[in-house]
């Protein structure tokens, strides 16, 4: 049944590929690692790309650069992934480390807003962010671990109900002001699923991360954590 879901999906995305879509839930496409949407390009088998070629050097015992070689396709298809829009927005997601650790601010991001600000309605999206071992080992910190914070688009609109509202009902990636960033969560259920899809069993540390989320309070001296968009300890 969900593979059926899944083809359907496919062959919607390849009507308009980026235009409003129904959607799976944020924490079904969290589990698949995939939105479902899909467009397929065959390849060029003669197509190739030049690269260094390497070789063992015995005699320095190391690798070193011997010329080029070329790479050719070993795959008849490419697939791309589209996160089209959602007909209605009702969460915001946000992947970063769960203590602001500045040497993983993105100079690019300051350039256009304050850090920690930026928050998306994809959910796969976000969680590219959480864990980035390509980036100094980001979000694999025992005691800094990467998480997912969530809001909900009406907690934000009961607050400042004319945010946003240029755009109409669906929120895109924006920035919020403090006050705003306040209503997130980290949202646990998606940060381990997230964490063992980016980093792996092995190094997800899946119990020193809950509890470090665990400790986690917010300014007000709240807990800073739900299982996913509600109930902490209390609804045990």
């Amino acid at each position: 049944m969900f593979k059926g879901i899944l083809q359907l999906f496919a062959k919607e995305a390849l009507k308009d590929p980026f235009g409003v879509k129904k959607r799976l839930p944020a924490l079904m496409e969290l589990i698949t690692g995939t939105t479902g949407y899909h467009t397929k390009r065959k390849i060029d088998p003669t197509e190739f790309v030049e690269m260094p070629k390497w070789v063992w050097d015995s005699a320095s015992s190391k690798m070193v650069k011997k010329g080029t070689q070329k790479v050719y396709p070993n795959k008849k298809w490419s697939y791309m992934m589209h996160e089209p829009k959602r007909k209605t927005t009702k969460e915001l997601w946000r992947g970063e480390t769960i203590h602001p650790d500045e040497q993983y601010i993105s100079k690019a991001g300051i350039e256009h807003a304050e850090p920690g600000s930026w928050y998306s309605p994809n959910v796969l999206e976000s969680m590219n962010y959480a864990v980035r071992p390509w980036k100094g080992g980001m979000g694999n910190e025992i005691t800094n671990p990467g998480i997912l914070r969530n809001i909900k688009s009406s907690d934000i609109h009961k607050v400042d109900p004319n945010f946003n509202v240029e755009r109409g009902k669906i929120l895109d990636h924006i920035n919020l002001p403090p006050n705003l960033q306040e209503l997130s969560h980290i949202s646990l259920i998606p940060t381990l699923i997230a964490r063992l899809r980016g980093a792996g069993l092995k190094e997800a540390h899946i119990l020193s991360t809950i509890k470090e989320i665990l400790k986690k309070k917010k300014p007000s001296g709240a807990a800073d954590w739900k299982f996913y968009k509600r109930g902490g300890i209390a609804s045990l």
